[in-house]
């Protein structure tokens, strides 16, 4: 700007640099177009006079009367010189920028405003900062009169990434509804498919849900490229995955899986990307879709393999919520298979990438795993504290499924404290949402067992167990119920356990989300065993088990370990320590404790009188006893003789 056609002085210049919210010799400078040691003049001359205070401020009225003294097209040119230089210089200044640009007048053009907005949003994204990036997207859409329909449409796509990040997902999905109606104006299926597809997430919110269903069907009907056909089927997966079972208050507490339809999506989508060159974002969409979509014990192997190149790409793409969905699938395959320090990785990554990004959405997730791993390490304070943390970022924001992930996690704190009294203000009756889970059902059957309520827990437990599925914590659900089954001695329950469990004894029992883990599936089997007296099998699993709960500091494990060993030693069948009895003195042994007679005891077994009071004289010595009821009792102690 000249300075000809500025008021003469330096309060003229000073009054420049609070149009332009820069009181720096270099800002008075730059915007007063005067040489730095006149400006460096001004602001001396601006502290002399007591305009300028110690801090460098200007109080209120002497602002507005040196601003008022200058030429308001003045005025006008200072902010849009502003406007156009607080934006060249980056996300942090972009509102200051087009604060400055409001202001400006027809110096700064609606279209110069919108593009302003429009790459200062997209800018503010890519750093997290949604609240920022929705600011602005929300006045490039108010400017923007132009009939430039994609660009209104991926512009209404990033608005609705915004929303999300601030955990506004209701509105995401109306800018997204907005978006299609402009794909399908324009005619783009490019536009068509990113908004579907966008509208399909987070699959937690949207699995089961029939518009997004729908509009995903409309759009694979256009014409696509390969890479948007992944990205469809991918969708499609996550959306016919399963049917959400939704209580009054709108919240998810169950669901019905649909594997047989949203299997075939996730691994054509899979299959696609092989067969063409898929860009990262793409391949890891179809990852996830897979993982989401196969989460029975018998994929673990592949499961792991998915979930690592998918938390791969989402780290390498930065996409947080990317990030944040494939580090609890991974830490749940990783727990499961029993690698502690994967787990762990995973975790530390999730909470990391939560906390940064700042989405409650993402901060829910990480907090419901770390009080999973809380539960793990035995610590039931910290537990205690994730699960109110995760509380409260799911809660306010509506997240379908906090509440079913709050009666999970009060349940594994009231088993792990085992304390009757305090688990009977939770014995609610069958109307109680919380029952809608099967899970949720089990934990439910432990706590009326433990309080005395046989008839109930029994009537809970053989429905959870009519409700395993393969595709929705199955070995969590069956160890669940192994728990109430024990507590019963149900033997034909028991048993169709064992059949359940047996093929996955190496296995960690935990659900889908690692929220609750009931540790090595081994320990349920010796478990099982030893309430049927199978203690040879007990043995087995204990030996199994131990390892693996030392592996995953399991301590709740080692716990019913440390328990189990003692009674199952007591159990262990023993001789005394001398000859072992021979097969003909166990056969006497056996007549005496049914009270027979020497006589009748040579009878039956076809012996002279004089070899069966040898063989007696023998058991007493053996045994040492004086007598025949007190070698009874002592060989049924030892159990050395079984009645």
């Amino acid at each position: 700007m000249s300075t000809d056609r500025l008021p003469d002085g330096w309060k003229a210049r000073l009054a420049v640099g609070l149009v332009a919210g820069d009181l720096t010799a270099s800002g008075i400078a730059r915007y007063a177009g005067v040489h730095l040691s006149e400006a460096e003049a001004t602001l001396e001359s601006a502290r002399c006079s007591g305009v300028l205070d110690n801090d460098g401020n200007v109080d209120h009225f002497t602002r507005l009367e040196l601003i008022a003294a200058l030429p308001k097209d003045q005025v006008a040119e200072v902010h849009a010189a502003a406007a156009r230089r607080l934006f060249a210089a980056g996300p942090e200044r972009f509102v200051d920028a087009l604060n400055h640009a409001r202001v400006a007048g027809t110096l700064v053009s609606p279209d110069e405003m919108v593009a302003m907005a429009d790459q200062g949003g997209r800018m503010s994204l890519s750093v997290s900062d949604y609240s920022t990036a929705r600011q602005l997207l929300e006045l490039a859409v108010e400017l923007d009169t132009s009939h430039d329909f994609v660009a209104q449409g991926n512009r209404l796509c990033d608005l609705a990434t915004a929303a999300d990040g601030l955990g506004d997902v209701p509105t995401a999905r109306q800018h997204l509804m907005r978006a299609v109606t402009l794909g399908e104006l324009a005619g783009n299926a490019v536009l068509m498919v990113r908004a579907a597809v966008q509208h399909a997430l987070p699959a937690d919110w949207y699995t089961g849900d029939p518009h997004a269903t729908g509009l995903l069907q409309r759009t694979e009907l256009l014409d696509l490229s390969s890479e948007d056909l992944v990205r469809i089927k991918a969708a499609r997966a996550f959306t016919e995955n399963r049917v959400p079972l939704v209580g009054d208050d709108g919240q998810q507490l169950a669901w019905v899986t649909r594997t047989a339809v949203a299997q075939g999506f996730a691994d054509e989508a899979i299959g696609l990307t092989h067969a063409i060159e898929a860009t990262d974002e793409t391949r890891a969409l179809a990852l996830l879709a897979w993982r989401t979509t196969h989460r029975s014990p018998r994929f673990l192997a592949r499961r792991r393999e998915v979930s690592t190149e998918a938390l791969n790409l989402a780290q390498r793409l930065r996409n947080p919520s990317l990030q944040v969905e494939a580090a609890v699938m991974l830490a749940t395959d990783a727990i499961e298979s029993g690698d502690r320090p994967l787990f762990d990785q995973s975790l530390a990554v999730a909470r990391w990438i939560a906390q940064r990004d700042g989405n409650p959405r993402l901060q829910w997730r990480a907090y419901t795993l770390a009080a999973g791993a809380a539960h793990l390490d035995g610590d039931s304070e910290a537990a205690t504290q994730f699960r109110e943390f995760a509380r409260g970022a799911g809660e306010p924001i509506g997240t379908p499924g906090w509440l079913g992930a709050e009666f999970l996690l009060i349940g594994e704190e009231l088993i792990s404290a085992d304390e009757p009294d305090a688990m009977r203000p939770y014995l609610f009756d069958e109307s109680f949402p919380g029952l809608a889970n099967p899970i949720g059902r089990a934990c439910f059957a432990y706590l009326f067992a433990r309080t005395g309520d046989l008839e109930t827990a029994e009537r809970y437990a053989r429905r959870s167990f009519r409700q395993l599925d393969e595709e929705s914590s199955y070995l969590l659900l069956a160890t669940r119920v192994a728990a109430v089954a024990c507590q019963l001695e149900a033997e034909d329950l028991l048993r169709d356990l064992i059949d359940v469990l047996t093929p996955w004894e190496s296995h960690v029992a935990v659900d889908s989300h690692s929220w609750w883990c009931d540790g090595p599936v081994s320990l349920w089997l010796a478990l099982l065993h030893y309430r049927l007296g199978n203690d040879s099998a007990a043995q087995h699993f204990i030996a199994l088990a131990e390892p693996l709960a030392r592996e995953i500091n399991d301590v709740r494990s080692l716990r019913r370990i440390e328990l189990l060993q003692p009674e199952l030693e007591l159990r262990r069948p023993r001789q005394v320590d001398c000859t072992p009895l021979t097969s003909r003195e166990l056969e006497v042994l056996t007549m005496l404790a049914s009270g027979a007679t020497n006589p009748e005891i040579a009878k039956a077994l076809s012996y002279s009188l004089s070899t069966i009071r040898m063989d007696t004289i023998s058991i007493y010595k053996k045994l040492q006893v004086k007598g025949r009821s007190e070698a009874v009792a002592k060989a049924t102690a030892l159990r050395v003789l079984v009645l």
